[in-house]
């Protein structure tokens, strides 16, 4: 059953569907609609964007139903428009009350159709059960806002630009994390435009930001991408830790242990390097399994397909399993947090940042066990804790 969502605010909520408008409540039975909400939370619901990867409504609108979709979304721009100038504040009415109800019959009816169609023509990815898990789990991150100490870095903003930007975004606001699941070609999480920028932030500038509980606690892997390289192959983990693994057991010389990182990275972005030469780490072999030469096409095992040329099908393949791997481990331990009093505050590359209360740091190993028991093997986790997310210091159970 078709239907579409009515919440711009939580006590302005309603569903459409077959023509009426169900208020209060979320009826039986609905099954498919264009996009999460909140409201749905836990619904065997299906979501029209994961079949577009994303794109908006405006953007995969069929051509037969464009005129219309331009007409009555233009209407309903016009009306919010004119309750602004009117000077009439959302906040105290329902938006949908002031609306003449058949121009909201109308737009919804609309958009049912687009819905409908993108159902109809479009294949479910291998992968979007992921990406529906993900979809949840990321918006209810959004709901827990970033603590920043405006003071400290309206301070530092005198003498550096990066600092004097970042307040000026967000240093009288409430910032917030608002990841794009779609922002990459391998599902490397990027974040939206008006996203506290978590993924580039510099380290001097982390130091402002701060748990709203007690402590950051920070699950990392220990080089997520080697190791997935290793997991593909169907070799297993090692327990220490890979680079000192990798002299010992792939280098078999008298290196460092950042001789030992700078070359076997040096080697795995380069796919003219042959400066290793090991059955531990063989391109050949996972090209051969993963990588479709006809069709250009790098089939990862979490389901996603990605077009490139051989040349960077080995590094999309890594990025890609790796990137899912932490997305998997992110939606786990954010569902193990709902019934504690801590969340997760952000994902960052290959590692989870905990905002953790003091009340559940006996849950610190149950943690760390969960987020390093992955679909591709046991992978070591670096565990780090602060008091702001610059000052964190790694710390073993």
């Amino acid at each position: 059953m078709f239907f579409q969502l009515l919440d711009n605010k939580i006590d302005c909520a309603g569903t459409y569907l077959d023509g009426q408008f169900v208020w209060q409540r979320i009826p039986q039975g609905i099954t498919k609609t264009w996009s999460y909400s909140d409201h749905l939370f836990g619904m065997d619901v299906d979501y029209a964007n994961l079949l577009v990867q994303g794109k908006s409504i405006d953007d995969v609108c069929p051509e037969f139903l464009r005129e219309r979709w331009s007409s009555v979304s233009n209407l309903m721009k016009s009306h919010f428009k004119s309750f602004i100038t009117a000077k009439i504040d959302l906040n105290d009415v329902c938006f949908y009350d002031v609306v003449p109800q058949k121009h909201l019959i109308h737009y919804f009816d609309t958009k049912n159709e687009i819905t409908k169609w993108i159902f109809d023509n479009h294949e479910r990815p291998e992968h979007y059960t992921l990406l529906k898990n993900a979809q949840a789990a990321i918006k209810e991150l959004k709901h827990h806002p970033i603590k920043l100490n405006s003071f400290a870095l309206y301070c530092a903003a005198a003498d550096d630009m990066k600092a004097k930007h970042l307040y000026s975004q967000f240093g009288e606001t409430t910032p917030y994390i608002d990841y794009n699941l779609f922002g990459t070609i391998t599902g490397r999480l990027t974040t939206k435009k008006d996203s506290f920028p978590i993924l580039n932030l510099k380290s001097e500038l982390k130091n402002h930001v701060y748990p709203t509980n007690d402590v950051f606690l920070e699950l990392d892997f220990n080089a997520s991408e080697i190791r997935t390289m290793l997991a593909l192959q169907e070799h297993e983990q090692p327990e220490e830790d890979i680079h000192e693994w990798n002299i010992k057991n792939v280098f078999g010389q008298d290196l460092s242990r950042d001789e030992a990182k700078t070359k076997i990275f040096a080697w795995l972005y380069n796919p003219e390097s042959r400066i290793i030469k090991s059955d531990y780490y063989d391109r050949d072999v996972l090209l051969e399994r993963y990588y479709d030469s006809e069709s250009e096409m790098v089939r990862t095992p979490f389901g996603r397909s990605i077009a490139t040329t051989p040349s960077k099908a080995l590094n999309y393949l890594l990025q890609s399993s790796s990137s899912d791997n932490t997305l998997e481990r992110f939606i786990k331990i954010s569902g193990f947090l709902r019934a504690t009093r801590s969340h997760v505050a952000a994902i960052v590359h290959d590692s989870v940042v905990i905002d953790l209360h003091a009340d559940d740091r006996r849950l610190i190993p149950e943690l760390k066990e969960m987020f390093g028991d992955t679909r591709l093997g046991k992978f070591k986790v670096n565990c780090s804790i602060g008091k702001s997310l610059g000052k964190l210091k790694k710390f073993s159970w």
